[in-house]
């Protein structure tokens, strides 16, 4: 393929994602598998749960025991004993007109097949008085209803949440086998570029905006920054910077700037001379058509994104976190569906991103509406922005009212 030809944006993610190389695999302790994905299915280790054991506090005794119970002809049973959560010895069991008193999570005493919360029965001593009848089966958690030994609780692909950590735990899952997180090295070129948020500026210097947003949005999505440097605009700063990243044996590298066809737009040059392979380079979209995407010599992928902060965070969004997506073993994900409530201008040729306001509608459908200040210098309005709206190539201005496809900015990204 010839790397310099642009291509289409779902040209470029198909590309993208059919060289995406697997992540190591690792064991990890659930406690630390949070935000990772599963290589393994997992099933129940034990079921849960685990016995029979009371929803209530209150009484277990048999149902038959209180067939013709009534205010006037109350029930009388003998209270046996107490049953408490975390008893080790087994109860005692229950006979005909017995009860024994019994904590919520504690162990069913076998005869008892049914719980009568304390609060609905009445006491004489050691005599338990009900008057209505009780059906079998109540307040009784049944051992195996949630699930059982063997069940399978999460399957391969599936993410570990906090929301799942609980399942997994009760089921004797001590450790889980999961795909590494990846591991990222961040460049951001320019020598008109500052580090230091302190440091006065000369004449022709800027913040570094690039160094903040690569540690904010690797942490959002649940990646680890391994390595992150700001090199001047000279290709051997940038190859030294470049050898630092394989050294540390990062998952991939992302570069900012320097992608372009400028004097000092070096980045290709140098991947070229280190014998890296140029898969794209250049892709129909705005903002950030000069992204470029290569394979390094040891195969390690490469991306690099222009240096304009709007097209930096577009490309991260949506070309890195499809190629993460498809490492991951993730499925492709699925855009959002909205309302458009403002205009969105056609750009002839190119899938346009646009930065955008994501909310609930007036009539429960999502709601989207592009920001002011698309130029792909301004990041004012990024801080009101939580989608991309995408404008299609060859479709027409997008009038309001049309249903339109949005990405969040920072999904839960390894779902959908």
């Amino acid at each position: 393929m010839n790397a310099v030809t642009k291509l289409s944006y779902s040209e470029a993610l198909q590309l993208i994602r059919a060289a995406a190389r697997p992540l190591p695999v690792i064991t990890a302790p659930l406690g630390q598998a949070t935000g990772l994905v599963l290589a393994a299915d997992v099933v129940a280790l034990n079921a849960n749960p685990m016995f029979d054991n009371s929803a209530m506090d209150g009484f277990a005794l048999r149902a038959v025991d209180t067939a013709d119970a009534s205010d006037t002809h109350p029930a009388r049973l003998a209270i046996t004993g107490t049953i408490a959560a975390g008893d080790t010895a087994t109860p005692a069991p229950v006979g005909a007109g017995e009860a024994a008193a019994i904590m919520t999570g504690a162990t069913m005493p076998k005869g008892a097949d049914t719980v009568v919360p304390v609060e609905d029965t009445e006491r004489e001593g050691d005599t338990l008085v009900l008057k209505a009848p009780l059906e079998a089966d109540r307040h009784i958690r049944k051992a195996g209803s949630d699930f059982r030994e063997g069940d399978l609780l999460l399957s391969t692909g599936s993410r570990i949440t906090a929301s799942t950590i609980p399942a997994l735990a009760a089921a004797g899952i001590g450790r889980v086998h999961v795909t590494r997180r990846p591991t990222l090295g961040w460049i951001s070129t320019g020598r008109e570029l500052v580090d230091d948020p302190d440091a006065p500026l000369a004449p022709g210097q800027i913040r570094n905006s690039s160094a903040p947003y690569g540690a904010a949005i690797t942490a959002a999505f649940g990646l680890d920054l391994a390595l992150q440097r700001t090199v001047g605009d000279d290709g051997d700063s940038f190859r030294t910077a470049l050898e630092a990243m394989q050294e540390a044996g990062v998952d991939m590298v992302v570069s900012t700037g320097a992608v372009s066809v400028g004097q000092f737009d070096f980045v290709r040059s140098v991947l070229e001379a280190m014998g890296a392979e140029i898969l794209l380079h250049r892709v129909k979209v705005r903002p950030g058509k000069p992204v470029l995407f290569a394979q390094l010599p040891d195969g390690r992928p490469f991306f690099g994104l222009p240096g304009n902060p709007a097209s930096t965070a577009m490309g991260f969004r949506m070309f890195m976190i499809p190629y993460l997506r498809a490492a991951l073993g993730l499925p492709v994900e699925q855009p959002l569906t909205a309302r458009l409530t403002a205009a969105a201008a056609a750009s002839e040729g190119l899938t346009v991103f646009l930065k955008a306001r994501l909310e609930g509608g007036a009539d429960g459908m999502l709601a989207v509406t592009p920001l002011v200040g698309q130029e792909s210098y301004r990041i004012g309005s990024m801080t009101g922005m939580n989608a991309w709206l995408v404008h299609p190539e060859g479709c027409a201005t997008l009038t309001p009212g049309t249903l339109v496809s949005c990405y969040p900015a920072t999904p839960d990204w390894a779902t959908g």
